[in-house]
């Protein structure tokens, strides 16, 4: 696989070289711009596409990942191109999450808010994106601002307007001492004439400084303002882009008031997107959803269930209707247009059934509003000719009238059983706004059908991810499916003090299923075998089955809870290692650690104590004391595996019962 930033000015490939390490090529764009003309740049890159076996044998890295820019760029213009020059493309990612990739942000059970600022050749974008623990990135929002490379090299130009040799390209001469390294109080560079020629250029700092002063606190105000209105608040800052290399960039942020508290990563930004597209590789299922959180799901009674046929809703209380139609064709009528325009007037004190009703006994759903009734089901003769109602909904019929028998109310005679096999009425047809007059009494024409004829296909990608004592599983839905059964068993143990069933069988709804971004079941920590299999409607088609996954039991978890008390001889540390079922403790190291933010290794602390492997019984507390060093300021108490594999292979996860009791003030 390999990782494409296609930039304005420069594009880079990426491919795992044979240390196991990302390998960067990067290409400068003479006279192309790579995001509005991918078709030209792109074999600047690779060259012409490749035809034939020879050919396709000699590149086998064909399959591309690609960056979008978060500002401008078309993702079926990239893709075409890329097709063009012989790539087949697996994904399109956009450069935000690229770069929330290549710094480790996205990350099982993670739950994070950053900002990706992204300052390149033309723009500089500010992305704000949330990371859920279930590896969803979501892209807040993008603001872009016109501070890139080329509106510095514009200022430095201006600059040297007068000081530069004839030949000599002023932009060009900016870029080169824009590249050039600081530290010293001149910036220096040697640049080429139009004959080839070369000449080198000197450039007090103070110069260049107050040049280049205004755009760099402009960009520093849009980050500052970025912080201030973020919702939901951002917690990391994450540099990408040729200018973000610059020296001093991460401080100037750092500085920043609205920055305080806060982690601002910067580690080579100018390859930070396309490394963090070569990072997919160790994500097999990595979401990406545009635009604020999602509200609550509200309830649509489109999305039908199988079994919800046979069980009716609750009839509401009839609503009035602000613009009653008195108006209701008979059977005999030649001329119902007539009628409508002039209807006959309702006698006082009359109140009819209506031979419509708002609903039907199989349907078992009341009206929406706005949206016209479908009409009854033919199961007798019509209703006699009778006054209309002015006002719709069911009421109680008069004392000289009979309810007629094809339109039962609600608190009428149950429906028989075999009308249960009728045609049912086609929520998503097009009906007049006003109720048909029902068909001459007979038999239906041809074999009743079976609204519960449904096919039950295998889904696609089917996956589950452990939280805990809870699965969260993922599935690729079929074309035309609305709701998927899902079936689940315990391969250990049975239903004990946990609660949790041996198996389970429900169906859920493509709709709730995409709103929540996947299936949260709980099933304990046992090994469980999952199938699922999608509803769609019969085509006809001999293609019946399902989809199974069996998932591992999960570890037993040991948590640790940290304490500290002062005593005369200083302060004493304590930890407490509990687990609900028993297991073997592996041994342990417990680190201290200094800084606003908690260690993730034993290299980044220093090591306290030390606990050996032994049993550690269900539901007894094992608790160590050691001294801990006085010190100021914020510090951490955290237990890393004594062997640094035991983090990936041992059958015990250990995890704190709060991280923010991990911190000690």
């Amino acid at each position: 696989m390999i990782g494409i930033d296609l930039g304005h000015r420069f594009g880079r490939v990426g491919r795992i070289g044979p240390d196991g390490g990302p390998a960067v090529d990067a290409t400068e764009l003479d006279g192309v711009d790579g995001v509005r003309d991918p078709q030209r740049a792109l074999p600047l890159l690779f060259g012409p596409a490749p035809s034939g076996t020879a050919a396709a044998a000699a590149e086998p890295d064909r399959q591309a990942v690609l960056g979008i820019p978060a500002s401008g760029g078309r993702e079926d213009e990239l893709r075409r191109a890329a097709e063009s020059a012989g790539l087949d493309v697996a994904r399109v990612v956009p450069d935000p999450v690229a770069v929330a990739l290549h710094y480790g942000a996205v990350s099982e059970g993670v739950d994070r808010t950053v900002l990706v600022c992204d300052q390149g050749a033309t723009t500089l974008d500010l992305t704000v994106l949330a990371i859920t623990p279930d590896l969803t990135v979501r892209v807040v929002r993008t603001r872009s601002h016109p501070l890139g490379g080329d509106d510095w090299d514009a200022a430095l130009a201006a600059l040297l307007a007068g000081r530069l040799p004839d030949g000599v390209d002023p932009r060009r001469a900016a870029e080169l001492l824009r590249h050039a390294p600081g530290g010293s109080d001149r910036v220096t560079g040697t640049v080429a004439d139009g004959t080839g020629g070369r000449h080198r250029l000197d450039l007090d700092r103070a110069d260049f400084e107050r040049a280049v002063t205004p755009l760099r606190e402009r960009a520093l105000a849009a980050v500052a303002g970025e912080l201030s209105t973020a919702e939901p608040a951002v917690d990391t800052v994450l540099l990408a882009g040729g200018l973000c290399a610059m020296p001093g960039r991460r401080a100037e942020i750092e500085e920043l008031p609205a920055a305080q508290g806060l982690t601002v990563r910067c580690h080579l930004p100018e390859l930070a997107v396309v490394r963090g597209l070569l990072e997919l590789r160790d994500f097999g299922v990595l979401r990406i959803v545009t635009g604020p959180a999602a509200g609550p799901a509200r309830t649509d009674d489109r999305y039908l269930l199988p079994d919800a046929l046979t069980a009716p809703a609750p009839v509401p209380d009839p609503v009035p209707d602000p613009d009653p139609r008195p108006w209701q064709p008979l059977p005999e009528d030649p001329e119902p247009e007539a009628r409508r325009d002039a209807p006959p007037p309702a006698p006082a004190g009359t109140r009819q059934v209506p031979a419509t009703p708002p609903r039907t006994a199989e349907d078992g759903r009341p009206p929406r509003p706005g949206h016209p009734r479908p009409p009854a089901p033919d199961t007798g003769p019509p209703p006699a000719p009778s006054t209309p109602s002015t006002v719709p909904g069911p009421r109680p019929a008069p004392e000289d009238s009979q309810p007629s028998p094809a339109a039962p109310g609600p608190a009428g005679p149950a429906r028989p059983r075999a009308a249960a096999q009728e045609p049912r009425p086609d929520p998503y047809a097009s009906h007049p706004v006003d109720p048909p007059a029902p068909s001459p009494a007979g038999p239906p024409a041809g074999p009743p059908a079976d609204p519960r004829a449904h096919l039950a296909l295998p889904v696609g990608r089917l996956q589950a991810l452990r939280r805990g004592d809870h699965l969260l599983v993922l599935w690729a839905w079929p074309d035309g499916a609305l709701s998927a059964r899902v079936r689940w068993r315990r391969e250990g143990g049975t239903a004990g003090p946990d609660g949790v069933p041996r198996d389970g069988d429900m169906i859920c709804r493509r709709r709730v299923y995409e709103h929540d971004g996947g299936l949260e079941l709980a099933v304990g920590r046992d090994a469980v075998t999952l199938t699922v299999e999608a509803l769609v409607a019969d085509s006809g088609a001999d293609c019946e089955g399902a989809s199974s996954l069996l998932v591992p039991a999960q570890a037993p978890v040991v948590e640790y809870e940290p304490s500290v008390r002062r005593r005369l001889k200083g302060r004493v540390a304590s930890v407490a290692f509990t687990s609900v079922t028993g297991c073997d403790l592996p041994a342990l190291r417990i680190v201290h650690s200094l800084g606003r933010f908690r260690p993730t290794s034993t290299a980044e602390g220093t090591v306290l104590h030390e606990v050996p492997a032994q049993r550690l019984p269900a539901g007894t507390p094992l608790t160590v004391e050691f001294p801990l060093p006085a010190t100021r300021g914020p510090s951490w108490l955290v237990c890393f595996p004594a062997d640094g594999n035991a983090a990936t292979d041992a059958a015990v996860e250990i995890r704190p019962t709060a991280l923010h009791r991990l911190r000690v003030t």
